[in-house]
């Protein structure tokens, strides 16, 4: 159940960002997520809307998409295992997934987080390497688009164009870490969330209109507490601040701010 189709600029242009209300709560009922496989036709239009396949001639594509798949998922199912085998990359077109990785006391770590309009396993593709962490969802009916990971790198190889693409979405890849790096080293908690909303805004952010935008995904204090690395209860203290100033209201339609100024001035230098 999508609410509206609100679309973003950058490489999620023409994604859905709108998730289903649902997502993120935790209900006893699940809605039953989409099956089925579309037409070839419909999958190449799909697969057409991310930057990696925009430019190949319909002719080429086509031949891709005969290596591709939708699938969907609900939240915290994985996409793959850190050590797998890299067979598949991940193409979204709808929610969120993240990479983690478990440290020695097992606690889950996140690395990255990715939305529509995002890649997924490219880099270990390009690196010859087994996943080199968790790839999980973090919503029911997060949704995207799968492509062998063979069928990549054989059109890569025949089609020299992909391989501009190609070092894109790998930069992207790296810059997930780096934005990582950014929040977690932001300082005390406000400013670790300051930098992690602000770049969900940046990235996904709609109705967008001077200090006030609205992030259609609302994450629960589990999955914001992981992020930043924080106690949930610290988390909850300082959103509940936020909350009382006029900063942010939260509700079934996601994440809405009316003082983005505020929240930017916590921002490191």
């Amino acid at each position: 159940m999508i609410q509206r189709k609100n679309h973003v600029t950058g490489s999620a242009a023409e994604f859905s960002v709108d998730l289903p209300r649902r997502a993120f709560r935790r209900i006893r009922r699940h809605a039953p997520l989409p099956s089925g496989q579309p037409g070839k036709e419909e999958l190449v239009k799909r697969m057409q809307r991310f930057p990696l396949f925009a430019k190949l001639p319909a002719r080429v594509l086509s031949e891709l998409a005969a290596a591709a798949s939708v699938q969907a998922f609900r939240a915290g199912e994985y996409l793959w295992h850190q050590g797998e085998v890299n067979r598949k990359s991940l193409f979204i077109e709808q929610g969120l997934a993240k990479t983690a990785r478990r440290n020695r006391a097992g606690v889950s770590r996140t690395y990255g987080l990715y939305g529509p309009g995002d890649s997924m396993g490219i880099f270990a593709i390009w690196s010859g390497m087994k996943y080199p962490t968790d790839a999980v969802s973090m919503n029911d009916g997060m949704a995207g688009i799968f492509v062998d990971s063979d069928a990549i790198l054989k059109f890569s190889e025949k089609y020299p164009r992909l391989a501009a693409p190609l070092r894109i979405e790998i930069g992207r890849f790296t810059e997930a870490f780096i934005q990582k790096i950014e929040i977690v080293s932001a300082g005390a908690v406000p400013q670790r969330l300051a930098v992690l909303m602000t770049m969900l805004i940046d990235r996904y952010g709609v109705d967008k209109k001077g200090n006030k935008a609205r992030l259609p995904i609302t994450l629960t204090l589990e999955q914001l507490s992981e992020i930043i690395g924080v106690r949930l209860e610290t988390v909850a203290r300082t959103l509940s601040g936020w909350k009382r100033a006029g900063w942010l209201a939260i509700d079934s339609e996601g994440c809405h701010f009316a003082r983005l100024d505020k929240v930017r001035e916590l921002l490191p230098d």
